[in-house]
């Protein structure tokens, strides 16, 4: 069984991806309106497929917030069920939490990767309009 301060860990530290959740959506909306905002600049044809490229990424990366979201609630609720002392093991908890801050961490690498080429994007290619 967890001990209470176990437990309270482990909720404080899903706050704190709900949290980073919520910062990364955000990003994702900046970075939206740039791209918007170099679509509107009627960009040579040839960045077409790239401006499509960073449009899919980041609708994929908003889509794999909302799974990701979703997925901490649930593990909230059983972390919530642990202070109520339920039958859940132990060990599929800790198993589940460990899950969790992997998945978060290979999305904030890839998340940074993809804010990171953007830039160099903007920057190469339209930085005298930006």
């Amino acid at each position: 069984m967890h001990t209470q301060e176990q437990l309270q860990e482990m909720h404080s530290e899903h706050a704190e991806w709900q949290n980073k959740i919520r910062f990364y959506r955000s990003e994702i909306s900046r970075l939206n309106r740039q791209l918007d905002e170099v679509v509107l600049s009627k960009p040579p044809q040839e960045l077409m497929a790239t401006i499509e490229h960073f449009q899919n990424q980041f609708t994929v990366q908003s889509e794999v917030l909302d799974i990701m979201r979703h997925d901490f609630k649930q593990h909230e609720n059983d972390i919530e069920a642990g202070q109520s002392n339920s039958l859940k093991p132990d060990v599929q908890l800790d198993d589940n939490h460990q899950t969790h801050v992997e998945r978060l961490d290979q999305f904030e690498k890839i998340f940074r990767e993809i804010r990171e080429e953007f830039s160099s994007f903007l920057q190469r290619e339209f930085a005298k309009q930006f």
